[in-house]
């Protein structure tokens, strides 16, 4: 459940790591300031736990930045270019790119399993804590932000249809009722940016291939896109995109905006967690419309949670302060104290466990009908597989996209494209393709 893999330390960095805390006052006589980079939302909320720490180590003054999504890419990356010139002392970083800093730079970030990181490996869940971990056993980062896959559907429009979603095991089962669906009431089942004019058009697939414990790369950094769950996923996209379920409706905020206020209809909207308060803050005429559940496996008792994005909370490696950077990252992300603190001013949620089983967390939406936290603690609960995006996800991702659009548009045979993708990033990064 909340267990993790963690491996052995990176040594350059472990040793200019582990001699820089080692020779660190005491935790109660740190002093100095550090600096924390984030951005809007994550940003308050790790301002309001600036309080709680200081009333721990006093001597400490903490500078939250919000830098900007996506200015803090640009910055962090150029910044780990430089050698970690100009890059503050706690870096609010993607799991997209935790990935490709751990790999590219293996002194950019500081191993936090040589200062006790692994004592709260148990905390979190498992599949998060390795995709921020590398592959001989450091820990870069702590979770922070923790998003598990959504599933949100139009209670009005499967009533309509006289479909009980209780009947929906499968994504298979999923596609059936999404005929009756348009059948009865004209509305698709979902919506996809069928000319990938996003990046974020592969979402779906991701989805449906994380569910079975897969993803672009395995751990050891080999291609797998192309295998048995990918070629799976997009089967399952085409046999829906054939039966005229999937509407083709460009990506972008405004277009995800007009389906969750009705305003263009879907049945189905597969959606990060984060999306269960955008839903009521955006949408309030749709309460009572919108119901949320865990998403369908792909086969019968199969997975029905995914890592769908999150964030973590690392230290540079060019720290000058590096002990006080760490206990703000362990306080604000591994004590209940920091968690609530953070949770109360900024929102995001949480994947510490103790934090998840607090009084109060869970309680009943009066727009969903549902005790939404409960959904996404149950996801997290599961064993969710280890998301590996490597140095070489956007040019996974592109040649993905470009093999749906042809899927999607031009009928193209799933097996045929996914294999020229997987070659096409093969050639391009010299990766294996995994058997």
């Amino acid at each position: 459940m909340f267990a993790a893999t963690v491996r052995l330390a990176r040594l350059a960095l472990a040793t200019t790591a582990l001699a820089t805390l080692a020779t660190a006052a005491p935790a109660e006589e740190l002093t100095g300031t550090i600096t924390v980079w984030s951005w809007t939302a994550p940003a308050d909320g790790l301002e309001a736990a600036v309080a709680g720490f200081n009333k721990l180590h006093p001597g400490v003054t903490v500078k939250v930045e919000d830098v900007g999504n996506p200015a803090i890419w640009d910055k962090i990356t150029a910044g780990m270019a430089a050698g970690g010139a100009g890059l503050a002392d706690v870096l609010n970083i993607g799991i997209d790119y935790i990935g490709n800093y751990i790999e590219t730079f293996p002194t950019g970030l500081v191993n936090l399993s040589e200062v006790g990181a692994n004592d709260l490996a148990a905390q979190f869940p498992s599949g998060m804590w390795a995709s921020g971990s590398s592959a001989d056993g450091g820990v870069y980062g702590i979770p922070y932000e923790v998003n598990t896959s959504g599933f949100f559907y139009r209670k009005d429009l499967f009533d309509q249809a006289g479909v009980d979603i209780n009947t929906i095991a499968t994504w298979d089962d999923l596609l059936e009722a999404g005929k009756k669906i348009k059948e009865a009431t004209g509305a698709p089942l979902i919506s996809m940016d069928k000319a990938a004019t996003v990046a974020d058009s592969a979402g779906l697939w991701q989805l449906l291939t994380n569910l079975q414990g897969s993803f672009y790369f395995n751990a050891a950094g080999e291609i797998t896109m192309n295998g048995p769950a990918g070629l799976r996923s997009l089967e399952w996209i085409k046999k829906a995109n054939d039966a005229g379920v999937v509407a083709d409706i460009p990506g972008g905020w405004d277009n995800f905006m007009l389906q969750i206020k009705g305003q263009t209809n879907v049945a189905v909207i597969p959606a990060a967690s984060w999306a269960a308060g955008v839903f009521e803050n955006e949408a309030p005429d749709m309460a009572g419309k919108w119901g949320l559940r865990l998403p369908p496996a792909v086969e019968a008792g199969g997975l029905t949670a995914a890592i769908s994005g999150g964030t973590y909370l690392s230290v540079a490696g060019t720290s000058p302060n590096k002990q006080a950077a760490w206990e703000f990252v362990k306080y604000a992300m591994g004590t209940l104290e920091g968690q609530q603190a953070t949770y109360a001013g900024g929102g995001m949620f949480p994947g510490f466990k103790p934090m998840l089983e607090s009084d109060g967390f869970v309680k009943k939406s009066a727009y969903f009908d549902a005790e939404v936290n409960k959904f996404f603690i149950d996801e997290l609960g599961q064993n969710t597989p280890t998301v590996n995006y490597t140095t070489d996800y956007a040019r996974a991702l592109k040649a993905y996209t470009d093999a749906q659009t042809q899927v999607l548009l031009s009928g193209a045979d799933p097996k045929t494209v996914l294999d020229e993708a997987a070659a096409l990033v093969a050639g391009q990064t010299g990766r294996t393709i995994a058997n």
